[in-house]
């Protein structure tokens, strides 16, 4: 079961390995500013992170840019918006997810994908349509831990490893410090004026590296800040599928 739903969430929190910097070449996407990381090795084209000096240039000081990143935090509750995924093998997923932080997120992918993934505030669960099955894990032993932790647990836990601002956006990396959840995420924010009120800055997506280093992004469209979600599209049945098999009988 475990190793199902690790699968399936290594998909949502995959990122750049920088074992891997070297045998790329960086270049910025003009539609969505997002830095391009071609890699020689797998012939794949996906959108990651700049390289750490490019970062590193922004100016502000990474105090400045922690105490920014808090609070960002701190003030975006809910979105709601379009994701996409492309997963380590180069295909692409989509769907629909909704946040209300803390502790809950949705992921709704399109047909013909079977999955959907919802964190209830403690636990992730993934459904398998195709499976028929529905599988569970703490939330604190995946990566989406730190996409929905409060801001106040990411202060002082020390899970704020780096943060660094590139061409008007703002990244943040966390890690578990425990050990407990494998692996790094970073979080990519559209942050134009650093002066602005937090709670109008978006989300664009987020990266990391998993405990075996696969590569993965999320990015997201479409996006829709303090529109209050439904609860129930955070609660997901364990026996959902069981009227099915039921009638199959």
């Amino acid at each position: 079961m475990l190793t199902t739903l690790a699968t399936a969430l290594a998909a949502l929190s995959t990122g750049w390995s920088t074992a891997d910097a070297n045998s790329a070449a960086f270049d910025v996407d003009a539609d969505t500013g997002l830095v391009i990381v071609q890699e020689t090795q797998e012939a794949q084209e996906v959108e990651t992170l700049p390289p750490a000096e490019a970062v590193e240039q922004s100016g502000r000081g990474e105090a400045v840019e922690r105490a920014r990143a808090l609070e960002i935090f701190a003030a975006v509750e809910t979105l709601q918006a379009r994701f996409r995924q492309v997963n380590p093998d180069g295909s692409v997923s989509d769907g629909d997810i909704a946040l209300s932080r803390p502790g809950r997120v949705r992921f709704a992918y399109d047909a013909p994908s079977p999955l959907l993934i919802v964190a209830d505030g403690s636990t992730v669960a993934i459904a398998d349509s195709a499976l028929e099955t529905v599988d569970r894990a703490p939330i604190r032993s995946t990566p989406l831990r730190w996409l929905l932790a409060p801001a106040s647990e990411l202060e002082s836990s020390g899970a704020i490893v780096e943060v660094g601002r590139y061409d008007n956006q703002l990244y943040v990396t966390l890690e578990d410090p425990q050990g407990e959840a494998e692996g790094r995420v970073t979080l990519a924010f559209g942050d134009d004026d650093p002066a602005a009120p937090a709670g109008e800055v978006a989300l664009l997506g987020w990266y990391a590296v998993d405990g075996m280093g696969s590569l993965t992004q999320v990015t997201l469209d479409e996006v829709r800040l303090g529109q209050r979600a439904d609860p129930r599209l955070f609660v997901l049945d364990d026996d959902m599928f069981s009227s099915r098999r039921r009638g199959r009988r």
